[in-house]
């Protein structure tokens, strides 16, 4: 089955028809890219001439500090997958890592020691399985992951 999709930001617009496996598998790392490219474009219009602006760090500026603590209590965290999401966003706002391991999201989350249980340790895997078929995480390569553009937007209005 054929799909059509049209994504329009501004300038920048990209149109694709093909096979709908495609947009399946691809279409969260086509919007993360269409977005930062989106970002980069509207900064790059902001700076002034011969400045070239860090994006991340202009979005993302005083939305996020603290532990993974803090940030699962502003999300009320009640479950697994939750506490990966606030760990997931430490690691992506306030460290500004763009990718992260399977061990970094484990030593993330323990710090959290109010939230952290070590039934989430045994469940891992189905949670961050669960979490990439809800478009919430990608996996940029094998055993490395980050939040999906989608995810990130969603966590800065819920924590701004």
């Amino acid at each position: 089955m054929t799909s059509k999709i049209r994504i329009k930001l501004g300038a920048i617009e990209v149109e694709y028809e093909g096979s709908e496996q495609f947009l399946k598998e691809e279409l969260p790392q086509l919007l993360t890219a269409v977005s930062e490219l989106y970002a980069k474009s509207a900064a790059l219009k902001e700076a002034p001439a011969g400045t070239l602006p860090n994006t991340t760090q202009q979005a993302d500026a005083g939305i996020l500090q603290g532990t993974t603590g803090t940030i699962a209590a502003k999300l009320v965290v009640k479950q697994g997958p939750d506490l990966i999401i606030a760990a997931a966003a430490r690691m992506t706002f306030v460290l500004e890592k763009s990718a992260f391991s399977r061990q970094e999201i484990i030593d993330e989350m323990k710090t959290a020691s109010a939230y952290y249980k070590k039934s989430y340790l045994g469940n891992l895997t189905p949670y961050i399985n669960t979490l990439m078929k809800d478009g919430k995480l990608l996996e940029p390569s094998t055993g490395t992951y980050s939040l999906s553009a989608t995810a990130q937007a969603d966590l800065k209005a819920r924590l701004a």
